[in-house]
């Protein structure tokens, strides 16, 4: 159940972000939802951070509901060689997860504090392979699909952005016919937005599983919105498996003493959350750990 304090928008910090997707007609994926779609099954993937994460990011999401970027699949090497998209990387990760959302390339997701993605419609419409999505119009295609979930919805969101439109100016007459949203009525916007989405997700349930199974099973990797060429893969209620350390990105070349601090450090922060084993070598073995764990490398 989502609860209206977890969702006012002046106290809490993510609501004013999944206020600002439903503007956007982004389309929420929750964990709880997901489950009711593709079960309970874990997969093997593949994530990788850099040392800072380990302590601030990794601890955050092992075993809980909120969702981290893998891969099973590159065509580039970027991701086989230690690197990683929106950080230096330098620590590749064998864990094992559920599926939240199985792309094709760089889904551009948004987390909320809650455990849900917001994706664009446009990009869930690519994995599906539904052209109903694709372009400009495809969050008009799925905002009507809301709306006839909940015949109150479209009046409420026309209300909150046309109270956005009002100036300083405007008359007291047009003040008073739209007044600015408070705290409860935007949560009230949101609960209703994400209510009518995963009603949408679960009247699409057999599209989505096979589509994501087909993913997972059968990557097909695009690179439509990233130069970088893996399939990724959200997955939430995270286990670590093993670990790889790279040196040749989180190490000195010119300093070995500094290095072995270093990596004795990340060892340190690692052993928490690793199951396994924790391996060191250089970037040209990451596609070997990687293989041997189910990945696909070139």
């Amino acid at each position: 159940m989502i609860k209206l304090k977890d969702l006012l928008f002046e106290k809490v910090a993510h609501s004013k972000k999944s206020l600002e997707w439903v503007s956007l007609d982004y389309i929420p994926m929750s964990p709880k939802v997901m489950k009711q779609i593709m079960g309970d099954t874990p997969i093997t993937v593949f994530h990788n951070l850099d040392s800072d994460s380990i302590k601030n990011k990794l601890s955050k999401v092992v075993g809980s509901k909120k969702s981290i970027s893998s891969y099973t699949h590159d065509t580039e090497g970027h991701l086989l060689a230690g690197g990683g998209i929106q950080t230096s990387g330098g620590v590749v990760l064998e864990v094992e997860g559920k599926v939240l959302v199985a792309g094709t390339e760089d889904l551009a997701s948004v987390p909320d504090e809650s455990g849900r993605r917001w994706i664009a419609p446009s990009v869930l419409g690519k994995i599906l392979g539904m052209s109903q999505f694709e372009g400009g119009g495809g969050g008009i295609y799925y905002r009507k699909h809301l709306y006839n979930m909940d015949k109150k919805l479209e009046d409420i969101l026309w209300r909150y952005k046309t109270s956005l439109m009002k100036s300083p100016t405007d008359s007291a007459e047009d003040n008073a016919r739209f007044p600015d949203y408070t705290g409860k009525q935007k949560a009230d916007l949101i609960k209703r937005w994400v209510k009518a989405s995963n009603k949408f997700l679960l009247k699409m349930k057999k599209k989505i599983k096979d589509s994501f199974e087909d993913n997972i099973n059968n990557p097909k990797i695009t690179k439509f919105m990233s130069k970088y060429g893996y399939n990724e893969l959200l997955v939430y209620d995270v286990k670590v498996k093993d670990a790889y350390i790279v040196l040749d990105i989180v190490g000195d070349p010119n300093d070995y003493d500094k290095t072995e601090e270093i990596v004795n450090q990340i060892k340190k922060d690692l052993k928490p959350f690793v199951k396994g084993k924790i391996f060191t070598g250089f970037a040209q073995g990451v596609k070997k750990f990687v293989k041997q764990r189910g990945g696909k490398v070139w």
